[in-house]
């Protein structure tokens, strides 16, 4: 594979991007079929995206997106009409597309094997409407007046050395190549068109030089001198085989009749004319008999890219996830901070060196205030649009609605809303599960539908909005709902007893693992992974979930998540002698509680709050600590999904902004940090996972 690891970045970045605007414009098609302009756009990402991966060298995504793009180009004539059919065949090359990325990514090789299948079922589209297996470009051998393959600067060594090999088997061609006017890389386009010639044989001479080929200071046309054992024929096909070729003229080397330009026989006429007829001016042949490969002396064989790493040194993981688009206004801003702190700095130093503490003092506040506005600013550059998740889903339901016979509309409401791009970047899981859960279970065949004097078409809301430092995310349906009843004789059939359970209880039994009412397994859903995965994630990234459902309603899921995972409000206590924080978005209230006060139903420990008892956690107990014998004790109230809990504390340090730091992963398999911070004083104190331990009271009922 070629050395392209320099590029690899972007060329993923930004192979992603017009996968997507491609799947968003098709199904955008599919409803206007007769929408020339967005043809148009769909074809302008086609195209960049072929070239794309033909200056990377990746002949096999090259060649399925210059196929596809051969359907949009019947399209643009009018010679094909768009329909459900064609707009499925091309998501699927568009989800191979994706797949080949990704195998790129994971440093596999691709071979055509992959995409052999669909450059079949492209083929017959172009044959029902060419009458040919193949469109044909434009006639690349028919020499056009702007394009010929002479030569201003041809050598007399060089018109020899073609005579010497032609004379030991070698054929001798001239060659003018126009490169597509819309071509972006045109440099990389020429090196790639050269290695592959000179993986036949020898370029012995071009223009422009190989300097201004590799920097791409040329229009679009340029001509070389070549020699190989390959006929005409199989010259062509070298040379047809790149993609951004507008056209190629190919015609046998004279050395008798050198083709150089008119402008150059006009100077040698005028020369002539002017050079007494004693001048002898050919040069002798000095050079002996030899191959191309040794007779070719003028480095100009080739236009070398930069030298870098080979991409296989490159881990894939950094080319998908690490890099992020920044507003160019923040980045300005972040300059401006980290200049001020570098000034205060200076004046601290100075201040510092005098012994003077008022001027310390100053300066001192002046640096905790820029920290704070730089601290507030990169969490800024951290967030990301949620429409980078929320983008796929319209091609998912359009695809899983066909799939099951149904017809379902998809409403998406505050993309714009932003989440720090680790949040983002896990948002994908949860929101695949929801949706599969409500295009499966949720939304009724049409007919069902029309019996339930609803519209045949059902509906999916996906939406986000902004409360204070958390994200509310749902997905609501306008389908059937969960009947209570039927989760219940499901539950009963799998050995879960339902006693005493209200019907709100029972339908969230279809959080608990491995539970599913499906009664036939199909690719979509009923293989018991779903819903109580949601739960797990959505644990994960330090959020809460919650479902609403009613029978022949719908459904709505609920996902808050908190805006940042890096730095967080937090409430510090002291359980015996350890410092421990807990995120304080999800703190109602603090109250001091005597022993006394404590009361205890069955097995557990509850407290009465607001004219209901609430669950009493014993954070001591919970983290095999010594038992506190306080007389009093603090009780943090939090509220996780709804409902509320009491979680002691011996001592209350403050509200304190920290930093989480990741944990050792032994640490996180008990269910009960969710990081760790460090303190001022450089200790350091963990994170309570209070959803986590909430949770697991909760289950232990």
């Amino acid at each position: 594979m070629d050395d392209n690891s320099a590029y690899l970045s972007l060329f993923f970045e930004e192979s992603d991007d017009n996968l997507q605007l491609l799947n968003d414009n098709i199904l955008e098609l599919e409803n206007e079929p007769d929408n020339m302009d967005l043809v148009n756009e769909i074809f302008r990402a086609a195209h960049t995206l072929k070239g794309m991966s033909a200056t990377m060298g990746y002949d096999v995504m090259t060649k399925l997106t210059h196929k596809m793009e051969n359907v949009f180009d019947l399209f643009k004539s009018g010679k094909l009409k768009v329909n459900s059919d064609y707009i499925s065949l091309i998501f699927r090359c568009l989800d191979r597309l994706s797949q080949l990325v990704e195998d790129l990514r994971e440093e596999k090789d691709l071979t055509m094997d992959q995409i052999d299948d669909l450059l079949a079922e492209l083929d017959q589209v172009e044959t029902s409407v060419t009458g040919a297996t193949k469109v044909v470009a434009p006639s690349t051998s028919t020499p056009d007046s702007a394009l010929q393959a002479t030569f201003a600067n041809l050598e007399n060594a060089d018109i020899e050395v073609a005579r010497q090999a032609m004379g030991d088997g070698y054929n001798a061609f001239s060659i003018a190549i126009r490169i597509d006017k819309d071509s972006v890389l045109k440099g990389p386009r020429v090196f790639l068109i050269m290695e592959k010639l000179e993986q036949e044989g020898d370029v012995l001479h071009v223009e422009p030089d190989t300097q201004e080929l590799e920097d791409g200071n040329f229009e679009t046309d340029f001509a070389l001198v070549y020699l190989t054992k390959d006929d005409l024929a199989e010259v062509q096909n070298n040379i047809d085989s790149n993609s951004e070729i507008d056209q190629v003229i190919i015609q046998e080397f004279d050395p008798d009749h050198p083709p150089v330009s008119q402008a150059v026989k006009d100077q040698v006429t005028a020369s002539q004319a002017t050079t007494p007829k004693s001048v002898t001016t050919d040069t002798p042949n000095t050079t002996p008999s030899a191959t191309p490969s040794e007779a070719t002396t003028k480095p100009v064989t080739k236009v070398e890219p930069p030298k870098e790493e080979h991409h296989n040194n490159v881990p894939h993981q950094n080319a998908r996830n690490q890099s992020i688009r920044v507003d160019l206004n923040r980045l300005d801003l972040f300059l401006n901070i980290v200049s001020e702190l570098v000034v205060y700095r200076n004046q601290l130093e100075d201040a510092s060196a005098r012994n003077n503490n008022d001027d310390i003092r100053d300066s001192l506040e002046q640096v905790s205030r820029l920290t704070s506005e730089l601290q507030d600013l990169v969490l800024k550059i951290r967030m990301q649009q949620v429409s980078v998740v929320f983008n796929r889903f319209p091609r998912m339901v359009r695809d899983l609605s066909r799939e099951l016979g149904k017809e379902i509309d998809l409403e998406v409401i505050g993309e714009e809303t932003e989440l720090d791009k680790t949040v983002v970047s896990e948002l994908s899981e949860p929101l695949i599960h929801l949706f599969r859960n409500s295009i499966d279970h949720g939304v009724e065949m049409p007919a069902d539908r029309e019996a339930k004097g609803k519209s045949r078409v059902g509906k999916i809301i996906l939406s986000a909005t902004q409360e204070g430092n958390k994200v509310l995310i749902t997905v609501k349906d306008d389908g059937k709902g969960i009947d209570a009843k039927v989760i219940k004789a499901s539950a009963e059939r799998k050995g879960i007893s339902t006693d005493g359970m209200t019907d709100d209880e029972i339908k969230n039994l279809v959080f608990h693992p491995g539970f599913s009412t499906a009664k036939e397994v199909t690719n979509i859903s009923g293989r018991g992974v779903g819903l109580d995965a949601v739960v797990a994630k959505i644990n994960e990234l330090g959020g809460s979930f919650e479902m609403k459902s009613e029978l022949n309603i719908g459904t709505t899921f609920i996902i808050k998540l908190p805006l940042t995972l890096s730095i967080i409000q937090a409430l510090m206590v002291k359980i015996g002698t350890e410092s421990f924080a807990m995120p304080l978005d999800i703190v109602e209230r603090v109250v001091m509680i005597k022993k006394d006060e404590i009361l205890t139903t069955g097995t557990k420990e509850v407290y009465a709050f607001q004219n209901s008892l609430i669950p009493i956690i014993k954070t001591d107990r919970l983290l095999a600590m010594d038992e506190s014998d306080q007389a009093t004790r603090f009780a943090i109230i939090v509220n996780i999904d709804q409902k509320y809990y009491g979680i002691l504390a011996d001592q209350l340090i403050g509200q304190q902004e920290i930093v989480i730091k990741k944990i050792d992963p032994m640490l996180q398999k008990l269910n009960k940090y969710q990081g760790a911070t460090i303190l001022g004083n450089g200790s350091i104190a963990l994170i309570l996972d209070v959803n986590a331990i909430c949770n697991e009271a909760k289950g232990s009922r």
